[in-house]
């Protein structure tokens, strides 16, 4: 439960790491698609597809380390 004045709720610190890796690995992961739509329109090939590849596994690997900790920890 939050103190009184705390803007933010105080919870488990483990959940907030794992939701702030999560926002990163979905970022990342539009930001190269932009690259390569980008790029695409430019009249590139497809130059990005192995990277925005592993920015979507990372993606997903981070995803499921949220929801495990949610399944573990009930937070």
């Amino acid at each position: 439960m939050a103190s009184l004045g705390s803007p933010v709720p105080i919870g488990c610190i483990e959940k907030w790491r794992l939701l702030r890796a999560f926002a990163k690995a979905v970022s990342d992961y539009n930001r190269m698609n932009s690259a390569q739509l980008a790029a695409v329109l430019n009249g590139e090939d497809f130059p990005f597809e192995e990277e925005i590849v592993a920015a979507a596994d990372r993606k997903e690997q981070a995803k499921y380390a949220v929801l495990a900790h949610q399944m573990e920890h009930g937070c």
